[in-house]
């Protein structure tokens, strides 16, 4: 047990540098399988969308596929509901700009 002692003792920095060199090793290794996994990411996120497109305009009730892709973009579920909830404040917002719109040129006509 003493030469194993002594052995660290004296080539304690040894060691330590040969760890420093694995884990740099590690880390260069683990960065590349980042860059790799993001590219595929993006692939898989416009899959998703265009399927989300897809599937939207393949539904009954005319449904927009913009609103489906943005419910998948803020991390909300596509359910039926939740896209005809959007889709009806998306409409009052529309609504609301057009008769103000409509105000503001009677206004200006007066």
């Amino acid at each position: 047990m003493d030469p194993v002692l002594d052995l660290i003792r004296n080539h304690g920095v040894l060691f330590i540098a040969g760890l420093a060199i694995v884990e740099g090793f590690l880390c260069v290794v683990l960065l590349r399988k980042i860059e790799r996994l993001k590219a595929r990411l993006k692939v898989a996120v416009a899959a998703a969308e265009d399927a989300a497109r897809a599937a939207a305009l393949a539904a009954p009730g005319g449904i927009d596929p913009e609103i489906v892709i943005q419910l998948l973009r803020s991390g909300k579920p596509a359910s039926l509901e939740a896209v005809y909830q959007l889709m009806e404040q998306q409409m009052a917002a529309e609504a609301a700009e057009a008769s103000q719109r409509a105000s503001s040129r009677e206004a200006a006509g007066a």
